[in-house]
């Protein structure tokens, strides 16, 4: 497509001149005898490139190029003034109308074809600019819609991973409360606790490695397949009843047989599973990988760790776990939690530390189970400085109740 130029000058020897060579090197031309002329010309019609005239009666050029740079055309339009001045003054005057070239009179061929084509240069790029900016106009268009729809979906999907979590329990014996603060929309970190018959309390919690969807998935899962306990009816079902005390590693150890994650290597779980006679407040408890439970004494008011450690579930096929014991006093609490909360940073990359729970623990032995998972929620958030943790945060408390 041939492009326009409109040639502005009162002179009609200099416009015939100018169009001749213009025509000649395959540009589609306008002639205007003024200012005025020329103007109602750029309103009707779409032209890219003006050749004016400085000097003209009624609208001069400078005023004309005013005029043009004024208006909100649908693409930039080239100005090229003619003069027949050549100090510094009146280029000065030029630039600030708004001219992007000039040329002094009397009219070079070559001269004119060097400019013309350097102003066609500057305007197809400009064209390219405008087309490409479109083009990223539309892509951020799509990207907003499908980010839209993305935060929609982890909205739906915190709420649904949310609802999978238990309420705080009240039982004859024994009160579990919790504090669950995903780092972003859906959290790696699950857990839950049922009652097996009359006299078990089991219960289990889990930390996927990694942030996000993928570690939310697997979690989702492994939620699914632990159901209220699913996994261990089986196990009982299958003769393992008879060793009450084993079912935690049993549990453990089929969980590292069906999940070992030969396509991604890095996809592992750490877990804490176990059951609470309500009896006699025995707990067998099997630990993988997650950080050691603690056990706060009601007698003394002081912590101890429990455990050693354990091996990640879904690393390597052929790991063998163990059954731990602790017995519960009456006013006892077991505490598990995930490294969100021991790796919690301070402002200045300061970690929250093991030794910083207890101590945290302790001192709130005498508050409600319900009212120590608050205050460690706010200590965290205190410490951290906002609530933009960066891994999850999970505490469960299970209490044996004092006596009445």
């Amino acid at each position: 497509m041939k492009m326009r130029i409109l040639v502005v000058d009162d002179d009609p020897n200099v416009l015939r001149i100018i169009a001749a060579m213009l025509r000649r090197w395959d540009y589609e031309v306008t002639l205007a005898h003024d200012g005025a002329e020329a103007w109602a010309i750029l309103q009707r019609e779409e032209i890219r490139l003006v050749i004016s005239d400085w000097m003209m009666p009624g609208l001069a050029g400078p005023e004309l190029c005013r005029q043009v740079r004024a208006t909100e055309f649908s693409s930039y339009i080239y100005f090229i003034l003619l003069t027949g001045r050549e100090d510094k003054t009146s280029l000065i005057q030029g630039m600030d109308a708004g001219a992007d070239d000039f040329m002094v009179k009397p009219v070079y061929r070559e001269e004119l074809r060097v400019r013309v084509r350097a102003g066609e240069r500057i305007l197809r790029l400009e064209a390219e600019l405008g087309e490409r900016n479109r083009h990223l106009n539309e892509i951020n268009r799509t990207l907003s819609e499908a980010y839209a729809t993305i935060h929609h979906d982890l909205e739906s999907a915190a709420a649904m991973q949310k609802a999978l979590l238990p309420p705080p329990l009240r039982i004859p014996g024994v009160a579990v409360e919790w504090l669950f603060q995903p780092s972003s929309f859906v959290a790696g970190d699950i857990f839950d606790y049922f009652k097996l018959g009359e006299g078990q309390l089991s219960f289990y919690q889990l930390d996927v490695a990694g942030h996000g969807v993928p570690a939310a998935l697997l979690s989702f899962t492994l939620s699914r397949v632990l159901s209220e306990g699913a996994e261990e009816k089986r196990l009982r079902r299958q003769g393992f009843g008879q060793d009450a005390e084993m079912i935690p590693q049993r549990v453990v150890e089929e969980l590292n047989q069906r999940f070992q994650s030969g396509i991604d290597p890095v996809l592992y779980f750490t877990m804490i599973y176990g059951n609470l006679d309500l009896r006699s407040g025995r707990v067998n408890l099997t630990q993988a990988g997650h950080p050691r439970p603690i056990c706060l004494r009601h007698a003394s008011r002081r912590t101890e760790m429990v455990g050693g450690g354990g091996f990640p579930v879904g690393m390597l096929p052929e790991v063998e776990y163990e059954t731990l014991q602790v017995e519960l006093a009456h006013g006892d609490r077991l505490f598990l939690y995930s490294d969100g909360i021991t790796e919690c940073t301070s402002e200045t990359d300061e970690m929250f530390s093991e030794q910083r729970l207890r101590e945290l623990l302790e001192q709130t032995a005498e508050l409600p189970a319900a009212a120590v998972t608050e205050c460690v929620g706010q200590t965290l958030r205190a410490w951290k400085g906002d609530d933009n943790h960066q891994d999850d945060i999970t505490l469960l408390i299970l209490e044996r109740e004092p006596w009445p």
